[in-house]
């Protein structure tokens, strides 16, 4: 699914257009102070050994003229697998799981990472993560194959971690992780006032309404794509199709169901930002700025082209500035 360039700066949303806009052009010149280059290259070896290993460099690593091209080598490693997909997982959750079902995120962006499958398809591949046996939560979590999966976003555990407790079952929860997850964009709920009307009515009333209804990313409008919850009262969930038809979001585009909404998220252009600095924040531990804008660029074309978060992240680790 395609959207026109209007249409992809409207789904690209105030935060992340002024971020984008943030980078401007400029020319990074710091560079760092002259030294022993043994020195230079041994601290080197350090950074990227800890950054994608989370270890201390091998000696080989030491002693290697250029360590940064170890690095698509790394990217690999179990080590390096394992440590990004826990990263994941913390960004991509509000807190820590109580069950193992629930970190999804985390066996699906494994499962991806091994198998070297692009990037998008953690949101939008053909697989359901759930336990090995769904009803037993002591059974092995495992990720499988699943023509009407899509990515995390269909598996049972995380469907219900996140489903949320609106009163007509409108998944507004779910709608929002999705928007955070591939388009990396934060919301701040309000507290609500003892007696407040948080129905749909009541949300259409501002201050609610700037974000339930009038925006592209409307979250109300996303959430009638979606399957409604329904809880028992055991307070067990179960989910029903949606019933409002199409709606018309995300700037103007039809969507009828959770499917072509998570399409037109990874197919925009803000996802390939997002990933960029997804990469910034696990290298760096901070969002791209400004001098950064020419590295940045070239890991977002990198990535368009190779679709791996792997490329993504390679690209911003091999410039000359990760190990200044």
């Amino acid at each position: 699914m395609k959207l026109s360039s209007r249409t992809r700066m409207l789904v690209l949303g105030a935060p992340l257009l002024a971020a984008a806009f943030a980078l401007g052009v400029a020319d990074k010149s710091a560079h760092a102070d002259g030294g022993d280059p043994t020195e230079a290259r041994e601290r080197c070896a350090t950074r990227v050994s800890i950054a994608f290993l989370g270890t201390s460099p091998s000696q080989a690593l030491l002693t290697a003229a250029d360590p940064q091209a170890a690095i698509d080598q790394m990217v690999s490693d179990p080590a390096f697998q394992e440590r990004f997909s826990r990263y994941i997982n913390s960004q991509f959750n509000d807190d820590v799981a109580t069950d193992p079902g629930d970190d999804a995120v985390y066996y699906l962006a494994k499962y991806v990472l091994v198998n070297a499958k692009p990037w998008k398809e953690l949101f939008n591949g053909p697989y359901n993560v759930d336990y090995q046996t769904p009803t037993d939560p002591k059974t092995p979590v495992v990720v499988t194959q699943d023509p009407n999966g899509l990515g995390y976003f269909r598996s049972n555990p995380w469907l219900v971690r996140y489903a949320g407790n609106e009163q007509a079952g409108y998944k507004l929860n779910t709608a929002y992780h999705m928007l955070n997850n591939t388009l990396g964009m934060e919301l701040v709920a309000s507290t609500n006032a003892p007696g407040a009307d948080v129905s749909a009515t009541g949300r259409q009333a501002q201050p609610c309404r700037q974000c339930h209804f009038d925006p592209w990313y409307a979250l109300d409008g996303l959430a009638k794509t979606l399957t409604r919850v329904h809880y028992d009262k055991a307070g067990n969930a179960t989910f029903t199709a949606p019933t409002d038809g199409p709606q018309q979001i995300l700037g103007g585009m039809t969507i009828h169901d959770d499917k072509e909404l998570i399409n037109a998220l990874v197919g925009n252009d803000a996802f390939n930002f997002n990933v960029c600095r997804t990469a910034f924040k696990f290298l760096y531990g901070r969002a791209e700025n400004k001098c950064d804008a020419p590295l940045f660029d070239r890991c977002v074309d990198t990535f368009k082209a190779q679709k791996t978060i792997q490329s993504a992240i390679g690209v911003v680790a091999k410039d000359p500035g990760f190990c200044q």
